[in-house]
């Protein structure tokens, strides 16, 4: 690919937005109503991709880890806090939230430096950094909103585990582990379908740049490997600690039955 030009580079993405009129086309003549929420999503995504990508470069050429710790804070803090409304029901879901992204994220990523895989100069660590936090982030989120839809619904049927002597943990494991495997199928179904359906992104980014295509491959795989283990750590870990938030020290189920 030749030398990157920001200024062709800009016109060639004016020249793709053909692609943004004929959605906005689709969706006037089919009535879908959404031209309004598509032109701000498309001016947000613009505006947010462009300033990340004038900090990113701020970042990168200051090769600062406390600068790069404190991106890293700032996406976990975000993340958590997305996380944790999906939980409608949960008393004071932002901690357990926060806890369990940073849990999952911090252990794949640790490995994944211990073994080499993962450099850590910054312009390593925040974006496969926030692929992490991302992903745990809405695997936490998936299994949280499945975990109270889960309780709500068979709330009669916990309440009679408890009454024949079940503790919470026992009542409660059915739904948590639905929860668990509800929020990790996306994950597990793309693994699945590599090099079979599409190229992921990072093998895709790799190729493009040139990079050897089986060293590509082996990376992408890395990087799948440390999604799904910090997946199954974070969603183990939220509704492990979201239980406990459901039932009080006497066992007893805290949150109202569905209407």
């Amino acid at each position: 690919m030749s030398e990157f030009d920001p200024v062709l580079g800009m016109w060639r993405l004016a020249l793709t937005s053909v692609l943004l009129v004929l959605v906005f086309a689709i969706s006037y003549l089919k009535r879908l109503g959404v031209e309004r929420e598509l032109a701000v999503a498309s001016l947000r995504g613009f505006s947010q991709l462009m300033l990340l990508s004038l900090l990113l470069a701020t970042i990168f050429s200051l090769d600062n880890y406390l600068i790069t710790i404190t991106v890293l804070v700032i996406m976990l803090t975000a993340g958590g806090y997305t996380s944790a409304k999906r939980a409608a029901g949960l008393p004071n879901p932002f901690p357990i939230t926060l806890a369990s992204i940073f849990t999952g994220a911090f252990v794949a990523l640790f490995v994944m430096i211990l073994t080499g895989m993962l450099p850590t100069e910054p312009v390593y660590l925040i974006p496969i950094g926030g692929m992490a936090i991302g992903n745990s982030m809405n695997n936490c989120s998936l299994a949280l909103e499945r975990l109270m839809s889960e309780i709500r619904s068979n709330h009669l049927r916990i309440e009679a585990a408890l009454s024949l002597g079940a503790d919470s943990n026992t009542a409660a494991a059915p739904y948590i582990n639905t929860s668990i495997r509800a929020a990790l199928i996306p994950t597990i179904d793309h693994m699945k379908n590599l090099g079979v359906i599409f190229i992921p992104g990072a093998m895709t980014g790799l190729l493009i740049a040139g990079a050897d295509p089986v060293w590509a491959a082996e990376w992408q795989i890395a990087i799948f490997f440390m999604i799904l283990s910090a997946g199954v750590i974070a969603t183990t870990m939220v509704t492990t600690l979201a239980r406990r938030q459901l039932f009080n020290s006497a066992h007893q189920l805290e949150v109202p039955p569905r209407q």
